[in-house]
């Protein structure tokens, strides 16, 4: 399905049109201390369908030239709804180059389209803190757009390697005969949690165990830099004078090691995590930076965290996204926001 105006013709992208918006994607760096950027490299199609069900990419293209000069991102997932997996959509990697100006009515169009075919349950989105623009744009409510909902916050946090820790309990991977034990303690600790994914490997999962080899916590490293990349665009002043001056004792102080400008980010997701309590999590956090390959690794979560403090975190606000405007917020009280999917 496309949809056409006079400059621009609005499609589905097409495999071959991977690398085109995976440049597309670099163009535009989200702003503060440190300005990053997501890249989907070598090839943003084939990155955007890796973890998800199904998915659908619109682009705007400029009829004369045919460049992509917009891209629109609608990934599915199956994920917990009042203790059933439901088809969840999530929106995001929207990106109109600057010297552009296209009608956004009509991408939201097929992706809405999309997400009927696809009988999905629920929409949802993240939009950074800092950017304030697209937040008013978005939520200001319009008959031909769908509502966005405010519903959560949601934090990456980012944590050095090797925490110094002082417990009684022990973190392991998963063994093969512990994974029905692994399996009652996700259903059971994701049953209230809207949108926790479904679950479909456990080989890497880790579990925070008592001397009783009771689990208390689990979780599991996921790297995805050879299809999905974060890349530091530019420091501020202050943070160039940390990286420059004190990188070598950042780690006394539990600050990771800043990376060059421009240089992609090795690093892990802390994912797929369920625990006992606040307590508990902060011993889990602390033992996992100890399995961690590379210098920091990140961690997103809906809640404040209290009992470990990240030297560095971002926050962004989750909405979800009413195409039929008929959704009662007051449904939704705890949301999980799984940072590897989005």
């Amino acid at each position: 399905m496309s949809f056409q105006n006079k400059k621009y013709k609005y499609e589905l992208a097409k495999v071959s049109d991977g690398e085109e918006i995976s440049n597309l994607l670099e163009k535009t760096a989200f702003k503060g201390d440190i300005s990053l950027i997501y890249s989907r490299r070598p090839n943003a199609v084939l990155s955007i369908n890796k973890d998800c069900a199904a998915s659908a990419v619109v682009i705007g293209k400029e009829v004369d030239t045919g460049r992509i000069k917009g891209v629109g991102v609608c990934q599915i997932y199956r994920m917990l709804v009042n203790d059933k997996y439901e088809n969840i959509a999530y929106l995001g990697g929207f990106r109109i180059d600057n010297d552009s100006c296209l009608n956004i009515v009509e991408a939201y169009k097929i992706l809405e389209n999309f997400i009927k075919e696809n009988n999905v349950k629920y929409t949802f989105t993240t939009i950074l803190e800092d950017n304030i623009y697209a937040q008013k744009m978005l939520t200001k409510k319009r008959k031909i757009m769908p509502y966005y909902l405010k519903t959560a916050d949601f934090t990456v946090n980012i944590f050095a390697k090797n925490l110094k820790y002082n417990t009684k309990y022990t973190v392991e991977k998963i063994k093969e005969q512990e994974k029905q034990k692994l399996i009652d303690f996700i259903n059971f600790y994701s049953k209230d949690k809207t949108f926790f994914p479904e679950i479909n490997d456990l080989d890497n999962f880790y579990a925070l165990k008592d001397n009783e080899d009771n689990i208390l916590a689990c979780g599991n490293l996921w790297e995805q830099t050879d299809y999905k990349q974060l890349i530091i665009k530019k420091y501020s002043l202050k943070y160039k004078i940390l990286k420059t001056v004190f990188n070598p004792v950042l780690n006394f102080f539990s600050y990771p090691k800043f990376p060059n400008e421009n240089e992609i980010i090795k690093y892990e997701t802390l994912s797929y995590v369920l625990y006992r309590d606040e307590e508990i999590l902060a011993d889990f956090i602390k033992q996992m930076s100890n399995k961690i390959k590379y210098d920091f690794f990140v961690y997103g979560n809906t809640k404040e965290l209290k009992e470990i403090k990240p030297p560095i975190k971002y926050r962004s606000f989750v909405y979800l996204v009413d195409w039929d405007k008929n959704i009662n917020i007051k449904d939704f009280n705890n949301i999980y926001m799984e940072c590897a999917l989005l």
